[in-house]
């Protein structure tokens, strides 16, 4: 019997469509992005920055219902790629702190 391999992954990746910001740490220019799924080890976004690989970024998630805590994390950024739509990159990141 074959598994799907998003199966073998260790943690579940939930899909999610929510705004977030981002920031290079150190740096105090806050940009924009769109959170596409999210585990507890990693993240995935769109935005109109081509981001390098390693680059450290502090994100940020604000729910849309104050019942739930935001999301602020430092991740590292694993994969920078074009998804298809220009000026569009998917920005894969390895969450390395949640504060």
């Amino acid at each position: 019997m074959s598994m799907d391999y998003e199966e073998k992954r260790d943690f579940i990746r939930m899909n999610t469509e929510h705004d977030l910001q981002f920031r290079e740490v150190g740096s105090e220019k806050v940009q924009q992005g769109v959170c596409r799924n999210l585990s507890a080890t990693g993240i995935m976004f769109t935005t109109e920055q081509k981001i390098p690989q390693g680059t450290e970024l502090s994100v940020t998630i604000t729910p849309q219902y104050s019942v739930v805590s935001p999301f602020d994390a430092v991740i590292k950024v694993v994969r920078t790629q074009t998804n298809g739509v220009p000026s569009q990159y998917a920005i894969a990141g390895k969450i390395t702190s949640i504060r």
